[in-house]
């Protein structure tokens, strides 16, 4: 089951040759760890970027995260349980 979320969240992202994605983040009272970033995109929100990651984490739940640069403030957005 797909839980539309959209909610601003901590994370911790690691930034590496000019690129970045998420490690970690915090939601539910949890930390949640990122085991491996499924897919990528962007899109422009008018002068600014928004950036989207799909992840996988540690507890099996796949989830889709982004970072609004507008505000500089990530999202967590959407999450498929594990088993859903």
């Amino acid at each position: 089951m797909i839980q539309q979320v959209g909610e601003s969240i901590p994370v911790l992202a690691r930034f590496r040759d000019g690129r970045f994605e998420p490690r970690k983040f915090l939601w539910g009272g949890g930390v949640r760890i990122v085991e491996r970033v499924t897919g990528r995109w962007s899109e422009h929100d008018g002068q600014y970027k928004i950036y989207h990651f799909a992840v996988m984490t540690d507890t099996g739940s796949c989830c889709e995260l982004s970072l609004h640069t507008r505000h500089m403030v990530w999202l967590l957005d959407r999450v498929l349980a594990a088993g859903g």
